[in-house]
């Protein structure tokens, strides 16, 4: 498998942080609240709205180079009390869009892929709700549409890392146990805005 990791300083320590997961906050279980670390995380979001941050892929899985060797860029662009809307462009195409909702049953995460002609793609729509051993942080989304049935294989988990300490947002797709992508971002200074 190709692990294209850039000797650039940007991405010097990302093997530490790619592979990790985040230790479990206490917010839980001092607030009693289940849901607590899902609503920190949706703040911390909220609070890039208007910005923009390029990064670039880290690891995909050997032959695949959907986002590849594009320059990626995500902003945080419709900020709602309870839904942020986040253009993800891969090069000049700005067809994908990931939302994060947070409801009174917890918060969601999943992508829409929408066509120039403003039909959506087959695709379009995957993702999944946040588990409850997240953090303001970090979470994790299993996949919506996974049931018993669903081979192994094609088990899929999103996650999400605000990493201050290092200026990142990581984006992982897990499939079937195995990292399948991971895209890096550098949060700080916000980039130009890309041309759409």
């Amino acid at each position: 498998m190709r692990n294209p990791i850039s000797p650039h300083p940007f991405f010097a320590t990302l093997a530490l942080i790619l592979l990790g997961c985040a230790p479990m906050a206490d917010t839980q279980a001092r607030t009693g609240d289940p849901l607590a670390e899902q609503r920190a995380f949706f703040e911390n979001m909220r609070e890039m709205c208007g910005q923009t941050f390029g990064g670039r892929t880290i690891y995909a899985e050997e032959g695949d180079r959907t986002f590849e060797p594009a320059r990626l860029y995500f902003t945080v662009e419709e900020c709602g009390e309870d839904e942020l809307r986040i253009p993800f462009i891969v090069g000049g195409d700005d067809s994908r869009t990931w939302i994060l909702r947070m409801r009174e049953e917890g918060l969601t995460f999943f992508h829409e892929h929408i066509r120039e002609d403003g039909t959506e793609y087959e695709t379009s729509g995957f993702g999944g709700h946040a588990t409850r051993d997240g953090t303001a942080t970090f979470q994790s989304f299993p996949d919506f549409w996974e049931t018993e049935e669903t081979p192994a294989a094609e088990r899929r988990v999103w996650r999400l890392r605000i990493d201050r300490e290092h200026d990142l947002f990581v984006y992982y797709l897990d499939r079937g146990g195995r990292p399948a992508y991971r895209l890096a971002f550098h949060l700080g200074p916000p980039s130009p805005a890309s041309d759409r």
